[in-house]
């Protein structure tokens, strides 16, 4: 009966020794593939083929050249190995945010660049971008374009078309220089000349620098064309032609006004300056660009755009002409 007993104590401690074995069995194999797991991930992270949420990557690579379509893709989003060797249309979808919004790339060419509405030097301008302006660029060409994408200063109006490659850079300009692409309007052009100012004597072809100037400065700070006529109704004139800046327009006559005009540039404002001649005759101009390192402000390195004249490029000619300073006038409004 001893030996039953012990028989049988034997053989359920046996039972629960092998049912234990197949439990340890069980949870080292979950250790080990939980282990396993981790380890894809950590390398499948490290290959940059698992997107991390909410941190993109800051780098631009060009994919090789594609044949068939001429062109090859601008990577930019999570995935570095992403749409490799990919053919591409135009109405194609991506899945990921930055590569449907492209990589930030900046006008460096000083003045201004056409977009175009195809990848050759043959199709038609559809806009243009000037120094330091930030553009979005997509994909490549064989001819030497970039599929782009641009928001116009000042406005909500976006284009898209196509530039020269070696015009952009990855980085800002940083060499002090600004150019403003606003546009130049000329007080004598007939569709306005003859055009009188408020009720007075005057026309703007006579009187009309400043009404020119600030037409100027309010295309390119609204975004939509403003011509002198237009301007004209929307001022106030006296009865000798005379008229009030808006309320908006600060008026400084501080004798540092290059300082003070390099600074409103470089926040993307163009300035309107007067000055007289030495028999008391007042002129406007409009300073739309700086062409000097920002170390020793000179008048002949800033552009201007005279609307009296097309041989005055610089304001250094325009203080030949005109050599006793006014005054500056600026737009100093909420963000235009």
């Amino acid at each position: 009966m001893d030996i039953q007993i012990h028989s049988f104590a034997e053989k359920r401690k046996n039972i629960r020794k092998k049912f234990q074995d197949k439990k340890d069995k069980k949870e080292t194999i979950m250790i080990v593939s939980l282990v396993v797991v981790v380890f894809v991930c950590l390398m499948l992270l490290a290959w940059g083929l698992f997107p991390v949420p909410g941190k993109s990557v800051g780098f631009r690579k060009e994919i090789p050249f594609v044949q068939g379509n001429g062109r090859s893709l601008y990577l930019s989003c999570h995935l570095p190995g992403a749409y490799k060797g990919m053919e591409v249309d135009e109405g194609d979808k991506f899945p990921y945010k930055r590569f449907s919004e492209g990589d930030t790339m900046y006008c460096a060419y000083f003045g201004l660049l056409n977009i175009r509405s195809g990848p050759t030097a043959e199709d038609p301008v559809v806009a243009r971008i000037s120094y330091g302006d930030a553009i979005q660029v997509f994909w490549k060409e064989n001819t030497g374009y970039v599929r782009v994408h641009y928001r116009k200063p000042h406005s909500a109006e976006t284009v898209e078309g196509y530039c020269v490659i070696e015009e952009l850079s990855e980085t800002p300009p940083s060499d002090g220089r600004v150019f403003l692409d606003t546009p130049d309007y000329k007080q004598q052009d007939p569709r306005w000349g003859e055009l009188s100012l408020g009720e007075s004597y005057e026309t703007i072809a006579s009187a009309g620098c400043a009404t020119s100037c600030l037409a100027m400065s309010y295309s390119y700070l609204e975004g939509t064309p403003t011509t002198p006529d237009g301007m004209a109704e929307r001022l106030f004139y006296n009865e000798e032609g005379n008229l009030g800046f808006p309320k908006v327009y600060e008026q400084n006559w501080d004798s540092n006004y290059l300082e003070v005009s390099l600074l409103k540039l470089q926040e993307g404002i163009p300035v309107l300056i007067g000055g007289f001649k030495e028999d008391g005759h007042p002129h406007w101009v409009l300073i739309n660009g700086y062409t000097g390192d920002g170390t020793e402000l000179k008048a002949s390195d800033f552009l201007i755009h005279d609307p009296a004249s097309e041989e005055r490029p610089t304001l250094a000619e325009f203080f030949e002409d005109y050599p006793v300073h006014n005054k500056i006038v600026y737009y100093q409004g909420e963000n235009p």
